[in-house]
């Protein structure tokens, strides 16, 4: 008898494989071959649930933000302050996890600049990111839906700029100063909240 694949999974083990050897090597040492033997598949094997290196790479970033994206809902329950904390401290390098996926992004950002998919696949994230962070905005303040955009651009350029720092200076960017300075960059949303 046959063995039933679940080939969504199958797919999802192969773009975690693809962010070990790209966290590893790079994205331009993230060969088929490479990410193949990193889930412990042949290349044949592999090229059955992605035809070519640019599919594999682009479900590997899109993968990597959505496990981002599934937790928000259950955050922006929490109130304004508490939601936009736990929906920003999930953007940061924080914990294993969150370093891989800073890792996979600031490698796929590099790679993007030559690859119009891969462009198109960050610029609609961080559009999301910044409609998700706007709707928080809008409906726990008082802000108009222009200062609303401005604010939740503001946030995210806060994230970037300590989840960059904290990748690539991690000893002085621990977890503790990450969510100190997340904390310091929440005071401007949080004091327009609605009374």
């Amino acid at each position: 008898m046959s063995k039933i694949v679940d080939v969504e999974q199958r797919r999802l083990d192969l773009a975690r494989a693809t962010a070990n050897v790209i966290a590893r090597c790079g994205v331009a040492g993230a060969s088929m071959r490479e990410v193949a033997a990193e889930a412990g598949w042949t290349t044949g094997t592999l090229v059955h649930y992605f035809t070519n290196k640019q599919e594999l790479l682009a479900f590997t970033l899109a993968t990597s933000l959505e496990q981002r994206r599934s937790k928000r809902a259950e955050r922006a329950a929490l109130g304004l302050e508490d939601g936009l904390r736990a929906v920003l401290s999930v953007a940061l390098p924080a914990d294993d996890e969150g370093r891989l996926h800073w890792t996979v992004t600031v490698a796929f950002a590099a790679h993007a600049a030559a690859d119009p998919e891969l462009q198109r696949v960050q610029r609609d994230a961080y559009r999301e990111f910044r409609s998700h962070l706007v709707v928080l905005l809008v409906d726990g303040t008082e802000m108009t839906l222009d200062e609303a955009t401005t604010e939740a651009e503001r946030l995210i350029a806060l994230v970037d700029g300590i989840a960059l720092q904290a990748l690539f200076d991690p000893d002085t960017w621990p977890a503790a100063r990450q969510y100190e300075a997340l904390e310091a960059g929440l005071h401007g949303a949080s004091s327009r909240a609605r009374p």
